[in-house]
């Protein structure tokens, strides 16, 4: 039986007889052994198959033995190259040794002399050869490394679950070349598409929306939280991945999106050529999936937090509104019921003026609960989406006229100044709901600015809109809670200014009744500054 040998050398030289000596010297210690007579037939041999080592001798009737040396480097690089002569020079073998041989040797050879320098030689092969795949390793590595820095840092730019899916799939693409990615999330038991990259619009449209967390390819990876290749999705019957194969998609892989063991979801991705994914593919995608799934965990933790903290924050608000729905109620009340009351005692008779104060008194404060009803009434409304709205084409001026005298009331120490053009078209509104929009911004400005002051309704034309507005002169309000000043409930912080805070409603009522013309509303304003309250509406 042959014995396999471990390292292969090749012996050129033209004595034959040398090449036979040679030949069972090495053969003896294992080594496996080819001759070649002749330049041409060495670079015949080096042509087929890889040499540990040749020796060379540096005479040959074909060709310079340098020159052979040097041909034998530069198709073998690796090779250790050992010079032989039988005519030494100090210049034959400084020669060799500049050419890139291992070592210079005499003939006659001394057997275990040039065992050894064989040796020598692929221990320094085995040295060189373990070096480059460390670095071929380090380099790997690094490229891993670097994917999977480019992907951290992309996702973590958001705690947005829907922009750490796109940010995670585009990188995956620029770092990788990998033409088409997905991404499926478990939600409420079901796996759900997030997102996709480089798919064509049919290739997305095929894709289903929704999977099964056991059934088909996608339902197996994220139920096992284990990857899954497919190299020739050509022979693929698999439904939940047809999308792929009707887009010309040949090899996919897909990988868990796991946290401690626990899949939250699938990254598959898929190539438009047949491609093998190796273990170091599959590394690379599995940390990459690690990566989204850790920053989607982070999203999905700060989404609940917070979530958590508007749920506390609202039924703190809820509950600040009911007690400011009380004392709102008990005012006025008490006002009712101490002028009805005296105006009911038998033993007092009062004069005309005094009967008639208590009656204005009794009068606005049933006014004043008229409103905070109504106000009720319409948020609730508002909420369940059942405000009624009844549009129809009004000149902006009509709709001041409806309300001009509770806007008077509202700015008796006042300047109120209407300043709207004559020359504005009709706007398609509900004059009702739009004046209680017009009194509520008209009566915030009044309850946030000093008497004295001026209150201001404007109007412009925009496109196909009209945009009206209300400016005061009073404190201002920061830029920070310009949108929360909209939602219900929602007041600023009444103890800085000294005034009475109020339901927190009016603005929320203006917002919606805005929204149910089609229009907007929004603020401007800085602290100290005044603000200006303006809303859009539909022209006719």
């Amino acid at each position: 039986m042959e014995k396999k040998a471990r390292e292969s050398v090749l012996v050129v030289d033209d004595d034959l007889d040398f090449l036979q000596i040679i030949s069972r010297i090495l053969e003896n210690k294992g080594y496996g052994v080819a001759t070649a007579p002749s330049a041409g037939e060495a670079i015949s041999r080096l042509k087929e198959r890889f040499y540990h080592a040749a020796i060379l001798d540096i005479s040959l009737p074909d060709a310079d033995g340098t020159e052979l040396l040097s041909r034998v480097l530069e198709m073998q690089p690796e090779i250790i190259a050992i010079m032989l002569t039988g005519h030494s020079s100090v210049q034959n073998a400084v020669k060799s040794l500049n050419c890139g041989a291992f070592a210079y040797l005499e003939k006659p050879l001394d057997p275990g002399n040039l065992l050894s320098v064989i040796s020598r030689g692929l221990e320094k092969q085995r040295l060189v050869l373990e070096n480059h795949q460390l670095l071929d390793e380090l380099e790997r590595h690094n490229r891993i490394t670097n994917t999977l820095l480019g992907v951290s840092q992309a996702v973590a730019q958001s705690l947005d679950l829907q922009q750490i899916i796109d940010s995670a799939l585009g990188k995956l693409a620029d770092c990788t070349g990998l033409e088409a990615s997905f991404v499926y999330l478990q939600k409420d038991g079901r796996l759900v598409l997030m997102g996709h990259h480089g798919l064509s619009r049919a290739m997305a449209g095929a894709m289903k929306k929704e999977l099964d967390t056991k059934g088909g390819t996608i339902g197996r990876i994220f139920e096992n939280t284990r990857p899954f290749v497919i190299e020739d999705m050509t022979k693929f019957i698999g439904r939940d991945l047809q999308f792929l194969v009707t887009g010309g998609c040949r090899s996919f892989a897909g990988v868990p999106l796991a946290i401690l063991g626990e899949s939250i979801g699938v990254m598959g991705v898929a190539t438009n050529f047949a491609i093998r994914f190796g273990p170091n593919n599959i590394e690379l995608l599995t940390g990459i999936g690690r990566e989204i799934a850790i920053a989607v965990r982070n999203a999905q933790l700060y989404e609940e937090a917070s979530s958590a903290n508007a749920l506390r924050e609202l039924d703190s608000m809820r509950t600040e509104f009911l007690a400011n729905v009380s004392h709102e109620l008990r005012t006025p009340l008490a006002v009712i019921k101490g002028s009805a009351n005296s105006l009911l005692q038998p033993d007092v008779i009062f004069d005309e003026q005094t009967r008639r104060d208590f009656l204005v008194s009794i009068d606005k404060d049933a006014d004043t609960l008229t409103r905070l009803v109504d106000d009720l009434l319409i948020m609730s409304r508002l909420e369940a989406d059942a405000l009624e709205v009844s549009r129809r084409p009004r000149p902006l001026a009509d709709v001041i006229d409806f309300i001009r005298d509770r806007l008077d009331n509202l700015t008796t120490r006042h300047q109120l100044r209407v300043d709207i053009p004559d020359d504005l078209p009709p706007v398609n509104v509900d004059e009702q709901r739009i004046g209680e929009v017009l009194t509520n911004l008209v009566e915030n400005a009044v309850k946030f600015s000093d008497d004295g002051t001026a209150i201001v309704i404007g109007a412009r034309r925009d496109g196909q809109e009209v945009i009206m507005s209300v400016t005061d002169e009073g404190i201002g309000i920061p830029g920070e809670i310009h949108e929360r000043i909209f939602e219900r409930f929602f007041q600023g912080d009444g103890r800085k200014t000294g005034r009475r805070k109020g339901t927190g409603l009016g603005l929320a009522i203006c917002r919606g009744i805005v929204e149910a013309h089609g229009g907007r509303i929004w603020v401007e304003s800085q602290p100290g500054k005044g603000a200006r309250f303006s809303f859009s509406l539909p022209v006719d």
